[in-house]
């Protein structure tokens, strides 16, 4: 099964727009929003070289570069994450396989140890090398682990969007987060923004930006991704180029034994 993160027929988008329903219709009106993005946007793999920049608090910056391979989408994606620069980081692999109806499996493999190392549950919440993204932050959006109401609409970057709170449903794996708050352009139907509240939150704690949208072989996609740690102030930008679509995939190139290949990609 192909699934893909985040859109509504057009009669139910325009419903949603004139009236405001209170209790189940909202959360009908919510996942329907979510399927038809997730519909629209889905695709069977994806590629691209991604360039960072992590800039601490008082403006010092980090640089990296990878490259990320994924195939499937949302709930049944797997994905590959391999750095290709500074120096102390070339060859760190990230691997992450899903699990239906659970947290997906996530290794990484530091070259240092010439092993791979599985991501526990307790580990989550760590920093992904050294960036302002964990290890939940990498998984790309399955709406159907969340519970979802509609919530008031908002604008980011003068763009009006539809705005969903998502909080976890029990026995659908662990979150480290109580809610997320996705906001997604009304008129592609593209998630932009999304909020995320830890437990007891009331303002968020961490804030990701999906900017630079721009069609790319016939697709929405952000070219640029911002995760702003509202808590430390520190925020990473990717830049994300030579992006490509729905290419096919080699066989091993998701597997434990591809990951432990320092230059296996």
């Amino acid at each position: 099964m192909n699934r893909r993160p985040l859109p509504l027929a057009a009669l139910l988008l325009a419903a949603a727009s004139v009236t405001a329903p209170a209790g189940p219709a909202r959360a009908e009106d919510a996942r329907a929003l979510l399927s038809e993005s997730e519909e629209r946007h889905r695709t069977r793999s994806q590629e691209y070289e991604g360039g960072l920049v992590v800039t601490s608090k008082d403006g010092r910056e980090r640089r990296k570069s990878w490259k990320s391979y994924r195939v499937g989408y949302a709930g049944d994606s797997r994905m590959l994450i391999r750095f290709t620069a500074p120096p102390e980081v070339k060859g760190v692999g990230y691997l992450s396989l899903p699990r239906p109806g659970k947290n997906p499996d996530q290794w990484l493999y530091l070259p240092s140890m010439k092993r791979e190392r599985r991501i526990a549950a307790q580990d989550r919440s760590a920093s992904f090398v050294g960036t302002d993204f964990n290890y939940e932050d990498l998984e790309e959006l399955d709406h159907e682990k969340y519970d979802v109401r509609l919530l008031d609409g908002e604008s980011v970057a003068g763009q009006p969007c539809h705005v969903v709170e998502a909080r976890p449903r029990p026995g659908a794996g662990k979150s480290l987060y109580e809610r997320k708050v996705l906001f997604l352009r009304k008129d592609i139907l593209y998630l932009v923004r999304m909020d995320l509240f830890l437990p007891g939150e009331k303002e968020p704690g961490k804030r990701l930006l999906l900017e630079d949208v721009a069609l790319v072989d016939g697709r929405h996609v952000a070219r640029r991704m911002t995760m702003r740690d509202l808590a430390k102030g520190s925020t990473t930008v990717i830049r994300l180029e030579k992006l490509a679509f729905d290419r096919p995939q080699p066989e091993g190139r998701h597997t434990l034994q591809n990951l432990v290949r320092e230059a296996g990609d």
